[in-house]
């Protein structure tokens, strides 16, 4: 009855979690939705309360079974007495049998006349009435030998009989507990499996989530940027057609006196000095000192041959030595533009770096990425050294 409650709670309580816990590995995602990290690392969590909890059964999986071979021993050492105890009536019975034989062969060796002549030798009634007692002394003591014979087999069979119930019944619980022992070291092993490969697919999730916000800010700054200098062309195309408008008027009006007084000449140059387009080319020594860096290695607080971070490949870029004029906070007070040319700075609070045109900048990034050529990012302004 022990054994067979000590198997039913463990079996139960065993089968309960192991149902638990494939309920929550089957509960995954549809194959037709692409899950975010947030899901699949929520995934993982009820995965891992339910390792937690399936830890505690393998824990008192573990406890049971070293109990049941602390039993086990237990058993074996009684069972060991009780062997040394069925050795030792051994050897009582026998000797026994080896008393009762001698005494056989020395009462019984001349047959019934032997008895006879052992009373009738007497010489006096005392003298018989000895001799008739010390026989049934004789036949008192076979007796009560033979019956503490048959006491100790008695005793032997039952001894027999505990000490083969003690060891099957350790055995059994010993076999059972290490049964669900394992069963349950399985189980756990394949949850923590289950948790390492839904975390891992969470943390790469997360990492694609990242890069795709990342590609989306970059497209948006480049929008921006491209905007902003859409918007810049067009209002300097204004102001050379409102100049342009305004000097063709001057030089038809001027025309007119002049023939009047002196007859048809040239006209007059315009009053306007023509803008100068920037050159983005190899003339412009932020921008070629900006190109050199390409390649260098994202290092913060650096501004040395080979390493920078944001504000130092600015820093070199304008001055051309390895020296910080400051951070982006220092950049900001700079003069703000509103038509950024290549060699002109784009900067908000947190990032820098030197515009290149079309939207373009070379920026030290991040840390394993290095100084690169990137989209002018969102919220960035442009102010010129």
């Amino acid at each position: 009855m022990h054994t067979h409650a000590f198997r039913t709670a463990l079996v139960t309580a065993l089968t309960c979690f192991v149902s638990a816990c494939i309920i929550a590995l089957t509960c995954v995602s549809p194959a037709s939705a692409t899950p975010t990290a947030a899901e699949k690392q929520a995934e993982a969590q009820e995965v891992l309360a339910s390792l937690d909890a399936m830890q505690e059964v393998l824990d008192k999986a573990s406890n049971d079974y070293f109990t049941a071979l602390d039993e086990q021993q237990a058993a074996e050492e009684e069972a060991a007495a009780a062997q040394a105890s069925i050795d030792e009536a051994t050897e009582q019975i026998l000797s026994m049998q080896d008393r009762l034989g001698s005494r056989a062969r020395s009462m019984y060796i001349q047959g019934e006349t032997g008895f006879l002549d052992l009373l009738l030798g007497a010489t006096s009634w005392e003298d018989f009435t000895t001799r008739w007692s010390v026989l049934v002394d004789i036949n008192r003591g076979d007796t009560e030998m033979i019956e503490q014979t048959k006491e100790l087999r008695s005793q032997i069979r039952d001894q027999k009989v505990i000490l083969d119930e003690r060891t099957q019944t350790a055995r059994d619980k010993a076999a059972e507990a290490e049964r669900i022992q394992q069963q349950a070291q399985e189980t756990t092993e394949a949850m923590r499996a289950t948790y390492d490969s839904l975390s891992a697919e969470a943390a790469e999730l997360l990492e694609q989530e990242r890069e795709a916000q990342r590609l989306a800010e970059e497209a948006a700054a480049r929008a921006a940027a491209e905007e902003a200098a859409r918007q810049a062309a067009a209002e300097e195309a204004a102001r050379q057609a409102a100049e342009q408008q305004a000097a063709a008027s001057q030089g038809v009006s001027g025309g007119s006196e002049s023939s009047d007084a002196s007859g048809p000449s040239a006209s007059a140059p315009s009053a306007t000095t023509p803008s100068v387009e920037y050159n983005p080319s190899t003339g412009n020594a932020i921008v070629d000192r900006a190109y050199s860096c390409l390649g260098a290695d994202y290092v913060w607080g650096a501004c040395s041959p080979g390493a920078f971070d944001c504000s130092g490949l600015v820093s070199y870029a304008v001055s051309g030595s390895y020296t910080r004029l400051g951070t982006t906070y220092t950049f900001l007070g700079w003069p703000q533009v509103s038509d950024p040319q290549p060699g002109d700075i784009a900067v908000n609070a947190q990032h820098c770096g030197v515009y290149i045109g079309n939207g373009q900048m070379i920026h030290a990034a991040t840390e394993g990425v290095g100084v690169i050529i990137g989209g002018v990012q969102a919220g960035m302004i442009f102010v010129r050294p």
